[in-house]
């Protein structure tokens, strides 16, 4: 991070410093060439030809100031091309550091996810697993239930049937005992 910070700060200088010393070089340029054209404007033309006669002395000293401008000004620029260099190394440094850390994070990030799938495929097992004992666990159930179910109707058969046959006796009984009390 602090890198990154230093190199940014880097940048900024730089671009500030490319921006100054390009409109200096810029400026000083421009003024050496548009003295040049005055200078050229404002030689005397040649009466019936398109020819000027020009100050050669005047001439040969905007060209050596312009020169002597251009000298030191392609030495900064050079330096600033050699640094621009120096930054683009730096930043393609801390790319590739970037990349490598988003590569491991990235590594992290798969190797939990892989966890997780297996948790989430070790869970789906479990939960089929108990929906299967369930499933088995009602189905016991129902069976039982439904052994229940015929006992308890086999015994009410049974009460009912042993119910039926006394009833069947007593009714017999009163109407053995009708009949006598009628033959009397």
């Amino acid at each position: 991070m602090l890198s990154a910070n230093c190199t940014q700060n880097q940048t900024i200088q730089m671009t500030t410093l490319e921006t100054s010393q390009e409109n200096q070089l810029s400026f000083n340029i421009e003024i050496g060439l548009n003295n040049l054209k005055e200078t050229i404007l404002a030689g005397v033309n040649v009466p019936l030809t398109e020819l000027t006669v020009l100050d050669k002395d005047l001439l040969l000293e905007q060209l050596n100031q312009i020169e002597a401008n251009l000298a030191p000004d392609f030495a900064t620029a050079i330096e600033i091309a050699n640094q621009k260099q120096h930054i683009i190394s730096e930043a393609e440094a801390y790319a590739r550091l970037i990349i490598k850390s988003a590569e491991e994070k990235a590594e992290v990030i798969l190797q939990e996810s892989a966890i997780v799938r297996q948790a989430e495929l070790d869970g789906a097992k479990i939960r089929l697993k108990t929906e299967r004992e369930c499933q088995q666990l009602r189905e016991d159930a129902i069976a039982e239930c439904r052994g229940i179910q015929m006992d308890a109707d086999g015994y009410a058969d049974d009460v009912l049937s042993d119910l039926q046959q006394k009833l069947k006796e007593m009714l017999e009984i009163i109407q053995n005992g009708r009949q006598q009390l009628e033959q009397q």
